[in-house]
């Protein structure tokens, strides 16, 4: 198969008690298909990418791409790309010249190194900014020049490890679309790590969640949330309470960020934690309202069957009820999902 194909790798950092970063991990990537690596920061999702791209030496394991071990095939021979949090621009040189840096190198005609920087220009959506100084442009177009830079040489595999993080939330939610069309309208086979749910569920294919040096699931994103592989992976995506199916169902159902809602009918009848949760109505107490994107949200206390816990609920009254107000909750199992035991 072609693209990158990852087996049984393993990433340990020598030291005081030795650090395994990346442990045992298998990842297949194809061609022409973006892949996101998702994980809490120290997960391990940066450590294979940087072993991907050959700047950190495998421990054990293989890492190959269209067929080829690249065991022992420096940085500068893979033909990969890579884009960092800074996109490392050269300040002496204008936006083209930034974008030509790796054409130079190939040693690549001119004429044919002009036309690819416009055509990479009008793709980042940078026409006519080639003879710009890289000191006047913004976070997000610096960005976009390093993006044009690194895909310039058209590498068989771009590497991008958390490439908006230091920029505000409202521009990389751009930035995340801007460069999932890009990447498909080039056909290129990238791996994109990040922190971020958004931006993986946005520019990937598929994502795979990782955490303490294992991948612990990789499906396309409607398919990881809807059907999330285990607890862990549930609670990472932002799962927020675990409501147990019963003995002969076994496992639980994860209420997701949205999966809890007030009740505006007060006739409803609550459930007594340990009770049959078949009509999964709770009575609850709030302790704190908000209005957020358009809608109002309360924290509450309540027991789902495990002890009191502090959730978010959706209100779909106008207003919030106010803080040490009782209500009543249930759960809209379209924002929940089944995780077994």
């Amino acid at each position: 198969m072609g693209g990158l194909s990852v087996r049984d790798a393993v990433v340990r950092y020598d030291g005081e008690g030795g650090t395994t970063a990346v442990a045992g991990v298998d990842l297949d990537v194809a061609d022409g298909e973006i892949l996101a690596l998702l994980g809490p920061s120290g997960c391990g999702k940066s450590s294979l990418l940087r072993a991907v791209a050959g700047l950190e030496p495998l421990t054990a394991g293989t890492i190959a791409f269209d067929g080829e071990d690249l065991a022992g095939v420096p940085v500068h021979r893979r033909g990969f790309g890579l884009l960092f949090q800074d996109g490392q621009l050269f300040a002496h040189r204008d936006v083209a010249r930034n974008v030509a840096y790796g054409l130079e190198v190939a040693r690549v005609p001119r004429a044919e190194r002009a036309a690819r920087v416009h055509e990479l220009l009008d793709a980042v959506g940078l026409a006519g900014y080639g003879a710009r100084s890289v000191s006047t442009l913004s976070g997000g177009e610096r960005q976009r020049v390093a993006l044009a830079r690194a895909l310039a040489p058209r590498p068989r595999l771009l590497l991008l490890d958390e490439p908006f993080s230091a920029l505000d939330r409202a521009l990389r939610e751009r930035l995340a679309v801007d460069v999932r069309d890009v990447l498909r309208a080039t056909g290129t086979t990238a791996v994109f790590v990040t922190h971020d749910h958004d931006e993986a569920f946005t520019v990937a294919d598929r994502t795979g969640v990782m955490q303490a040096g294992r991948l612990l699931q990789v499906a396309p994103p409607e398919e990881l949330w809807r059907a999330p592989a285990s607890r862990e992976v549930a609670q990472f995506l932002g799962y927020q309470a675990f409501v147990p199916l019963g003995t002969r169902a076994g496992g639980w159902l994860a209420v997701g960020p949205t999966g809890l809602r007030v009740l505006s009918d007060a006739r409803s009848t609550p459930q007594q934690p340990g009770s049959d949760d078949s009509g999964r109505v709770w009575e609850a107490r709030v302790v704190e309202s908000a209005f957020r994107r358009g809608r109002a949200q309360v924290i509450v206390v309540v027991d789902l069957g495990s002890g009191d816990q502090r959730l978010v609920a959706q209100v779909e009254d106008a207003a919030a009820p106010a803080p040490g107000a009782a209500v009543k909750v249930t759960l809209d199992e379209s924002s929940c999902a089944v995780v077994g035991g």
